[in-house]
């Protein structure tokens, strides 16, 4: 996360880092002063939902001697490398924690709200105007920087959580040294064909997969659309140096495909799991299991 560009885009300069920092030490003693009223109002704001984020007094306490770190922080005026990576942990806490960014930002409008009140008590008149500005200037480019973090790492938490479906939907095995399967179950569409092929070319590559069995028995219907998403798998997976054997074809779907005029090319197909076995221990110069029996 970049931070440097975060001044400019807010028009936050030096004398509004030194004009919060002078305030910081004189509102540094008060601080729970205002901690304590911020907490009432998010209690009022979230309703049934604050319990769920403060279970009990003490996760209450424990989060507002964060809040109050935290604030502090902000009061020291800085805007470098390091108070940017306590940020960026805000952001990756709010979003582990699924706190919604209307709730972090409802929560820093109202301490600057707070803070705006004690500016007018503690600092000097002709100042008063110019700190408050200063306040909420520096504080809209915070509460940007946190939610960009947010955003960024809640992205990240639903990609890897796709990716953990993918894999969950794709349980590729390794059934011997070289011989890699894959029972395909369910309707293929398009999204699912491109995720089935790089989770296919990635094993091949990781697991240096000399055969790879694609069983299509579970798949619900095999149409133009299907089938060409199986020759375009075998293409893929020859060019990695893996042989590929489509197994599970019902005489059903043998005859839909030459009904359809399907041209299979040189994608190696067989009726049943067994048949795409032997050949596949064949391919690698090995006896079938079976045949040891």
């Amino acid at each position: 996360m970049n931070y440097v560009d975060f001044p400019v885009l807010f028009d936050v300069q030096d004398h509004d880092l030194e004009r919060v920092a002078q305030f910081g030490q004189l509102m540094a003693p008060q601080i729970d002063a205002m901690i304590d009223p911020l907490y009432d109002f998010l209690k009022m704001a979230l309703g049934h939902e604050f319990p769920l984020h403060f279970p009990d007094e003490k996760a209450l306490t424990r989060a507002k001697s964060l809040s109050r770190h935290a604030w502090l922080e902000f009061l020291n005026g800085r805007w470098d490398e390091g108070y940017a990576k306590s940020r960026i942990r805000i952001g990756e806490v709010h979003a582990q924690l699924q706190i919604e960014p209307r709730q972090y930002m409802a929560a820093m409008d109202k301490g600057i709200d707070l803070m705006c009140a004690f500016v007018e008590r503690l600092v000097e008149p002709q100042q008063v105007r110019a700190t408050q500005e200063s306040l909420r200037r520096l504080s809209r480019m915070e509460s940007a920087f946190v939610v960009d973090v947010y955003a960024s790492r809640t992205s990240d938490i639903i990609t890897k959580q796709s990716r953990a479906l993918t894999d969950m939907s794709t349980p590729i095995t390794a059934l011997w040294d070289g011989i890699l399967m894959l029972p395909v179950v369910g309707i293929v569409d398009s999204r699912r064909a491109q995720d089935i092929m790089q989770r296919m070319l990635e094993q091949i590559s990781e697991k240096r997969a000399t055969v790879f069995i694609l069983d299509i028995s579970g798949v619900a219907v095999v149409d133009t659309a299907v089938a060409n998403h199986l020759i375009r798998m075998t293409k893929a997976a020859r060019l990695m140096g893996s042989y590929t054997i489509v197994s599970g074809l019902s005489p059903s779907v043998a005859q839909t495909i030459v009904e359809l005029g399907i041209e299979v090319g040189e994608m190696r197909t067989t009726g049943n799991l067994q048949d795409a076995l032997r050949i596949a221990f064949d391919r690698i110069g090995k006896e079938h299991p079976v045949g040891q029996r």
